[in-house]
């Protein structure tokens, strides 16, 4: 299979997500300032060391440099601060890369704070910063600090300067919140070899937002849920957590985004079609009344019986090439798997795009079947409170599937 393995972290350090490589290539027209703030203590070993240079090193060779694009500085810090070189030194990628080479580690302490407030004024413009453009600064350490961190950070974010804070190893996931001031800016891996993971995702993250897709415009979607025995009461809130996060990323409108919800176990039962509510709240609200039914996982008998409900009678708008996607959600084996190839078939003759999320203990070979073996439409994670943030992660595929002049049948993804 060609999807990318990657670890999204945050407060969730255990999912792993298969994401299109397409979503990894370089940002287009992404003007801003970027530091990175690295801890240099005694308590990184070398080799460790390394991975974080050679995380800096990938990230640069993701993003767009140059002198009227993205401007990237470096500063380490122990109990000391070294800059190693600031926004407007290099302009190219190879200086950059071959400065993060040339840069020896310091030793020492773990002053976090200190080295934010330090950091503070290479934002400047005296000091090669551009406060007029987007300015973001990353912070990536391996334990705790030995200083207050929550006022110099709030100092430097009043600036303008978005922070973002990977925590590797033992890092102190309460100072890394008071360091980004917000928990999507937040990264917590489980070792160094884990950023490797991570590099792709942060400069995705990185990506200019106004320039980027960020709400699913137009569409008709509907959520194939399963409902059978396996799937507790908290685990069934955890599927309503994730469907409500998805309606909240789009423009629900009759003219806009449409929502459905059918939900399965031995049998299917549309729970709303697309043209039953208009409105963001309506739908979010009937999500959460929603009742796991129990029963079978007949997945296969699920999707044969969702092809209607993307008809006009059911407030389908496929006449007018507004982009169909199913969205199955499913935790288990289908007991019927002999029968997900010909309704899936079906779905996707009929231009409809199937989205395969899979949870704990989901078949990845079913999730690849119903999706076509289309490696961007397939989504798992390995547990259910994972399945919660992993609505960030579908946004982006979904967005750029959906964009204007899209047809039904013509759904490849442009990069962003």
């Amino acid at each position: 299979m060609a999807a990318v393995a990657q670890r999204q972290s945050g407060w969730l350090p255990h999912q792993e997500l298969l994401v299109d490589p397409r979503l990894l290539l370089p940002c287009k027209d992404i003007p801003g300032d970027l530091l990175f703030l690295i801890d240099s203590s005694g308590s990184i070993y070398p080799n460790e060391y390394q991975k974080m240079k050679d995380f800096m090193k990938s990230v640069i060779s993701k993003s767009v440099i140059g002198k009227d694009e993205v401007h990237v500085g470096v500063m380490q810090f122990s109990d000391v601060q070294q800059l190693e070189f600031n926004l407007n030194q290099y302009s190219s990628k190879d200086a950059m890369s071959n400065a993060i080479d040339n840069m020896l580690q310091i030793g020492g302490g773990t002053d976090t704070g200190k080295a934010i407030t330090q950091v503070s004024q290479y934002f400047d413009v005296g000091n090669g910063g551009r406060p007029n453009l987007r300015q973001r600064l990353m912070v990536i350490t391996d334990g705790e600090a030995q200083d207050e961190v929550k006022h110099p950070a709030a100092a430097l974010r009043a600036k303008g300067v978005t922070i973002y804070a990977i925590g590797v190893k033992d890092a102190n996931t309460t100072q890394l919140l008071e360091i980004s001031g917000s928990p999507d800016k937040v990264y917590t891996e489980r070792d160094f070899d884990a950023l490797k993971d991570l590099e792709s995702q942060v400069a995705l993250e990185l990506c200019d937002p106004e320039r980027d897709c960020k709400k699913t415009e137009k569409a008709d979607i509907i959520f194939l849920v399963d409902g059978s025995t396996s799937i507790t009461l908290s685990k069934f809130r955890s599927m309503q957590k994730f469907m409500q996060s998805m309606v909240n990323q789009t423009t629900v409108g009759k003219d806009l985004t449409r929502f459905g919800v059918i939900l399965y176990s031995t049998n299917a039962n549309s729970i709303f079609s697309l043209n039953t509510y208009n409105s963001k709240q309506e739908v979010v609200n009937a999500i959460s009344a929603l009742k796991s039914p129990f029963g079978d996982t007949y997945t296969g008998r699920a999707l044969a019986y969702s092809l209607e409900y993307f008809n006009e009678n059911h407030g389908g708008r496929a006449a007018l090439q507004v982009p169909q996607i199913l969205m199955v959600i499913t935790d288990g084996d289908a007991t019927d798997r002999n029968n997900l190839v010909v309704p899936s078939s079906v779905l996707r003759d009929k231009g409809i795009s199937i989205f395969s999320i899979g949870v704990e203990g989901a078949n990845k070979t079913q999730l690849e079947i119903m999706s076509g073996h289309d490696s961007s439409k397939v989504f798992y994670v390995d547990n259910f409170d994972a399945l919660e943030t992993l609505y960030k992660n579908i946004t982006q595929v979904l967005c750029n599937t959906t964009k204007p002049g899209k047809s039904s049948k013509s759904l490849n993804m442009d990069d962003s």
